[in-house]
């Protein structure tokens, strides 16, 4: 099983998610929707993880972006593998978007607020603390987050694979989806 978490205005039917539901037919693939709020994601989320557990199934955990954040909080706390695609690894980038927001694929506004940054600050962890070394896939383009902060973050600490070029909403899934294939097998 895999869950895909997508990044911070997104959702559940972005491009990565509707790849990763194409690509991997012959598992289960969850690409819900997240609350914008932290705390609500993170409950809903571990809510999925809990039911796949309680039913035998141990999925792998992956996210983009924000989704990578939250990818990361929820490997260490089901002790679960994780795929990282561009993650988010300086929470406090997201204090610069402050105020009004609308999701750019279902349209909801809300307000993003320095609460929900404080919120995001209570739930870093370091890639010591992870039970499985994460599948760490990174954009060296990436416009929004420095992929090299990623590379230092994790170190060795991450199966780490850095693209030429592409951006922010990852340009090389043709090459990251072996990668990704063959890890799961390895976790599931």
């Amino acid at each position: 099983m895999l869950i895909f978490i997508h990044g911070f205005n997104s959702a559940g039917n972005g491009d990565k998610a509707k790849r990763l539901r194409s690509e991997f037919t012959d598992i289960k693939v969850l690409t819900p929707t997240c609350p914008f709020a932290p705390e609500a994601a993170i409950t809903m989320l571990s809510e999925l993880i809990g039911q796949a557990l309680h039913q035998g199934d141990k999925p792998v955990i992956a996210g983009s972006s924000l989704g990578g954040f939250y990818a990361a909080h929820l490997a260490h706390r089901f002790e679960l593998a994780s795929v990282l695609i561009n993650p988010l690894i300086d929470q406090t980038l997201l204090r610069h978007e402050t105020g009004p927001q609308t999701n750019y694929y279902t349209g909801e506004q809300y307000e993003w607020s320095l609460d929900h940054c404080a919120r995001l600050d209570r739930m870093v962890i370091a890639p010591a603390a992870l039970a499985f070394q994460p599948l760490l896939l990174l954009d060296e383009a990436d416009e929004l987050l420095d992929s090299h902060l990623a590379i230092s973050h994790y170190g060795d600490l991450a199966e780490t694979h850095l693209f030429p070029g592409g951006s922010h909403r990852f340009d090389h899934m043709d090459e990251a989806i072996p990668l990704m294939r063959n890890y799961i097998a390895r976790h599931s």
